[in-house]
């Protein structure tokens, strides 16, 4: 991520602005995480390693599996959320 080109950034932005206006539009505005992943810092290369970001709206209520385990439940197929995203559900 640290070395991202001005041009990548503004890309970046862009696809940022599009994704959480889609979601806004079409699920409701709901809270989100946003997470951007990166390489381990241990000074290391990780050649293999490429950053990302993450979404997660918050679209359903924590429980018991979640609380026990950290990990969350993601009750909607992907291509259902694609054809919501992209308006046509």
């Amino acid at each position: 991520f640290e070395n991202i080109r001005d041009g990548e950034i503004e890309a970046l932005a862009d696809v940022l602005k599009f994704t959480l206006g889609a979601i806004r539009e079409n699920v409701g505005d709901p809270p989100y995480n946003l997470m951007l992943h990166t390489a381990p810092s241990d000074g290391k290369p990780y050649e293999y390693f490429h950053w990302h970001i993450e979404i997660m709206p918050k679209l359903t209520r924590i429980a018991g599996f979640e609380w026990g385990t950290g990990f969350y439940i993601n009750p909607t197929p992907p291509e259902l959320a694609a054809r919501i995203l992209r308006g046509e559900e």
